[in-house]
């Protein structure tokens, strides 16, 4: 007898008006307070017209709109987009990097390889219409973006091997008051955590302008303190 698994549907993880939001980077942990939001996605980004048996893609996909301009790269600095995808071919395997050049989701010291057993997302795990898994959600922000691999590893081709991404954008604003920073972090007010990229070998790196406008010196018991640093450490029960 087939049993039927329901999965929590990725629309009830979009954020709202007043949300906050944690990202962690690796310099440290940047709360945002969201002020608003857009639905938008992308149906259908065509990876491959025809995928040979055994076949990767020549090269990773950076899901462009034009040369240098990515989908899944928010065009301005006061946006996050915030993803969740599924792949149309049952057996094809995605491999995603990010940011570019890094690969994610490797179970030893060392790079998975595209094609291989490790690290990828299926359309038997995210259908192309859903439920899209959680395994496939991520956020962006200005200068950080993810690119695709697919593989095939059926003794047939794939014809038309193709994403579709459900999307949210965000404006929000930075929160820098270091009570109110802690306190969020802790949970002491309601909160989402999220990891950018994930920890192997560590979170993505924030880019200049934000840390320019998020890494603030601030004072804690007299000392000076750079902020994203300090939330690494009251994150670790240190401060």
């Amino acid at each position: 007898m087939d049993v039927a698994l329901l999965k929590q549907s990725h629309e009830d993880l979009w954020l709202h008006e007043g949300h906050l939001l944690c990202l962690q980077f690796y310099q440290g942990w940047v709360c945002v307070r969201i002020l608003g939001l857009e639905a938008s996605n992308l149906k259908p980004h065509v990876l491959s017209a025809s995928l040979a048996a055994g076949a990767t893609l020549a090269a990773w996909d950076e899901v462009l709109a034009a040369p240098n301009v990515r989908f899944t790269e928010p065009p301005q600095n006061h946006f996050i987009h915030h993803f969740f995808w599924g792949v149309n071919k049952p057996g094809v395997r995605i491999y995603v990097q990010y940011p570019p050049r890094q690969d994610r989701h490797s179970l030893v010291g060392t790079p998975r390889v595209v094609g291989g057993d490790v690290g990828y997302v299926d359309g038997n795990m995210s259908p192309f219409n859903g439920p899209f898994s959680a395994k496939t959600e991520f956020f962006t922000v200005k200068e950080l973006y993810a690119s695709f691999q697919a593989s095939n590893p059926l003794a047939d081709a794939m014809p038309v091997v193709a994403l579709n991404f459900d999307v949210m954008r965000y404006t929000y604003q930075i929160l820098t008051d270091p009570e109110e920073v802690k306190a969020t972090l802790l949970g002491k007010r309601q909160r989402r955590l999220y990891t950018m990229a994930g920890i192997d070998p560590h979170p993505a790196a924030a880019p200049q302008w934000l840390t320019t406008l998020a890494d603030r010196e601030i004072e804690i018991n007299g000392n000076q303190r750079k902020l994203m640093e300090w939330t690494q450490k009251v994150m670790e029960g240190r401060a």
